[in-house]
């Protein structure tokens, strides 16, 4: 299978990229990958594009020129470019720099897209090493009201290249949140605190392609949880907490079917 995998850094230059150890972890494990062809794409704010290949990997790793390559909608520059070129992969595998991936666990999302040739996407569930905010995550997961919850984010996720062409084509740029939406309002520890509207360009990408047709189905797998590591914590527990409002509000304004996409979901 040939596969495109995409990451985000806000590496600035060589020098900055080679300091992030996440990074190449992450590209290590990606190029561990048997049997199939990876072409990796990091989305990057160089001046320019380039190429980085490291001794210990089997692949060289194609820096594309980013703005703002950590928006949710970012991932739509590399898209953009498959589109022109005349070869084209089978999937695409999109995974944060601070996921700690491991090779079996993209053999094992390669292996669910392979098994349903109508899964738009698969993804993984995660945890955190701190205590309180893994409860937090453990509490949305368990929140099955929480749709945001029970669909795969682009923090790790592999995605059938031709069907999100067909239905999806790139990633919604109402996920900005730019005007008319201004900040919401979230519970934090029992207060309201302000957080963006913005994001869950996944989970709308998702609900865009089960409201055009039935036949499209998406996983998210819970074991094993991915652990995602995050450094500012007040900020990401805002993220999760506003995530299900954010995608729900997105989908109404696009006029997508909530039903149509809990009928899409392949129980994990």
């Amino acid at each position: 299978m040939h596969i495109a995998f995409i990451t985000r850094t806000q590496a600035k230059t060589k020098e900055d990229l080679d300091k992030s150890e996440d990074l190449k972890k992450l590209l290590k494990e990606v190029a561990s990958v048997q049997g199939h062809y990876v072409k990796s794409y990091i989305l990057a704010n160089f001046e320019n594009e380039s190429y980085i290949a490291d001794g210990s990997m089997s692949l060289s790793n194609k820096i594309i020129k980013a703005i703002n390559p950590t928006s949710p909608v970012s991932i739509n520059t590399v898209i953009n470019r498959i589109r022109a070129s005349a070869e084209k992969p089978k999937a695409l595998l999109i995974c944060s720099k601070e996921v700690c991936l491991k090779t079996e666990n993209i053999q094992t999302l390669i292996q669910e897209m392979q098994n349903n040739p109508s899964l738009l996407v698969a993804g993984y569930k995660f945890k955190h090493d701190d205590d309180k905010l893994n409860n937090e995550l453990i509490g949305y997961y368990s929140n099955k009201n929480l749709i945001a919850y029970r669909v795969p984010w682009n923090t790790c996720a592999i995605w059938d290249y031709e069907l999100f062409i067909d239905y999806v084509q790139k990633f919604d740029e109402v996920a900005l949140g730019k005007y008319p939406f201004g900040m919401i309002s979230v519970n934090i520890d029992g207060a309201p605190v302000l957080t963006e509207h913005k994001g869950m360009e996944d989970g709308l990408a998702i609900a865009q392609a089960t409201s055009q047709t039935k036949g499209i189905r998406f996983k998210l797998l819970s074991e094993p949880p991915l652990f995602w590591k995050v450094d500012q914590i007040d900020n990401h527990r805002k993220k999760l907490a506003r995530k299900d409002y954010v995608m729900r509000n997105f989908m109404a304004i696009r006029n997508y079917s909530i039903e149509d996409l809990e009928a899409a979901e392949i129980k994990y």
